[in-house]
């Protein structure tokens, strides 16, 4: 089968090879990956700024088919449509794998980067990370399940939304658009800001729903937060560009005691005004990846139509284009693009 995989280091240490098709283990399932979304994450480690098992089948971001079942597999047939958790190996036996963290075991080897992950034809996976699709939710839209689960995880399990809240997004590529959704869900009024470089984005943030939008570098944001919220500043601001000045324009946006929730990963050291974050007693969480209970959530957001994420496709390529593909990303010419190996 074909597969793009991260084979070393360096600018050449991406390699679309044909490699021999898994085999399913007693407790696995073989998924016929329907589609593969470019992840941050994914181009980190393109870029040698994320750690992974060399040599490794990239992607982590992922809808597929139920082809073939393992002998001691009781919960899935042949046919099921699935997504799944990225957290494949874990000790099961930490404190917090008892917790239901599995992202925070030191033992813990995701799909895409520990072990092989989606930008191929086929790939199997334990059948304890796995979820039903929903009959409701298209093949195409189940792919950005992970993306979603991730800002589940942000927005309301290690961040604070309520009804009426203030809320700053700032970076509107395909997770900030994500997680301005789950706030405006939660009951929040979103604020997205980005540069002139973003408008197309900040004019789908309005389709799907933002309060307002700001382009920072044409506008003066300061004087337009504190027009929307009578000079108080935002309740909460979610960094989602994974920039130094980004999150330095969060702090200075925040109303004091505001919450500063940090999404986007930097895969370098930044510089941030904590002397600012700490004279206007900022309170700061993070989120890493998702959990089991960021997936049901995401799940059920996309059942019930409360996320609307088949906007945010914008390319569906096949593995052979992975060049143009990276490019794309690189080049922020595309939104979210999708890796489809084995066609539409």
């Amino acid at each position: 089968m074909k597969a793009l995989l991260k084979t070393k280091k360096g600018s050449n240490g991406v390699e679309l090879l044909e490699i021999e098709e898994p085999r399913v283990q007693s407790h696995e399932l073989k998924v016929k990956i329907h589609a593969a979304g470019i992840c941050g994450t994914d181009m980190h480690i393109i870029h040698d700024e994320y750690s992974c098992n060399y040599p490794v089948i990239m992607g982590h971001e992922y809808s597929g088919t139920v082809v073939e079942i393992g002998s001691e597999v009781t919960n899935f047939e042949v046919g099921d449509r699935i997504v799944s958790l990225t957290a494949a190996v874990k000790c099961e036996e930490c404190t917090y794998c008892r917790s239901g963290l599995y992202m925070l075991c030191e033992k813990r080897l995701s799909i895409g980067s520990g072990v092989n992950g989606a930008f191929a034809e086929l790939m199997v996976i334990p059948e304890k990370i796995a979820y039903k699709i929903p009959d409701n939710v298209s093949l195409d839209e189940a792919a950005l399940t992970e993306p979603l689960a991730c800002m589940v995880r942000c927005v309301i399990e290690r961040g604070t939304v309520k009804a009426g809240d203030y809320v700053l997004v700032s970076g509107p590529g395909a997770i900030g658009l994500l997680t301005m959704q789950v706030a405006t869900a939660s009951g929040g009024n979103v604020i997205v800001i980005g540069t002139s470089q973003d408008k197309e984005r900040l004019n789908l943030a309005t389709e799907l729903g933002a309060f307002a939008t700001i382009v920072i570098d044409e506008e003066d944001v300061q004087k337009r937060i504190s027009e929307i919220t009578r000079n108080v500043g935002v309740d909460v601001a979610f960094e989602c560009a994974g920039v130094g000045p980004s999150a330095n324009n969060c702090l200075k946006l925040l109303k004091k005691t505001g919450l500063f929730v940090q999404v986007g990963l930097y895969g370098k050291k930044v510089e941030i005004d904590m002397d600012l974050a700490l004279t206007k007693e900022i309170n700061i969480t993070n989120g890493f990846a998702s959990e089991p209970t960021s997936w049901e959530r995401a799940l059920r957001l996309l059942e019930m139509k409360q996320v609307n994420v088949a906007p945010l496709i914008s390319t569906k390529l096949p593995l052979h284009e992975w060049e143009n593909a990276i490019g794309m990303v690189d080049n922020k010419e595309a939104f979210k693009v999708l890796f489809v190996p084995n066609g539409n």
